[in-house]
């Protein structure tokens, strides 16, 4: 049984860690979008699960209760759209390893 080439695989290495690098880099460029309450809130963040954008609808403002928790879901909905988005890029990028893995690695994901 043969040895594999240490050479080989520190090239291997070096290219999905360039490859890992424009990940994260087109991961801020993706927008999920999330919104509760019939769009009374809606959220936006991106692939790197970071909130840019918030919108409340003002004549919901007197019930705190109730934006509370259109927050609460309208940010958690964006995430999982987000999650699912960077799974696709990274699966993409990783010609089939598993995203959810690589997930864990970027500290992304549940």
């Amino acid at each position: 049984m043969s040895m594999p080439n240490f050479n080989d695989m520190m090239k291997q290495l070096k290219e999905a860690g360039e490859k890992m690098q424009d990940v994260h880099k087109q991961l801020e460029k993706l927008i999920a979008e999330g919104e509760a309450g019939g769009g009374m809130v809606t959220v936006k963040v991106n692939g790197r699960q970071k909130l840019l954008e918030l919108r409340i609808d003002p004549e919901i403002m007197d019930d705190v209760e109730m934006v509370q928790d259109l927050v609460v879901a309208a940010v958690n909905k964006a995430l999982e759209s987000s999650i699912q988005l960077a799974q696709g890029e990274i699966s993409k990028a990783a010609g089939g390893i598993n995203p959810a893995d690589l997930l864990k690695n970027l500290n992304l994901g549940k």
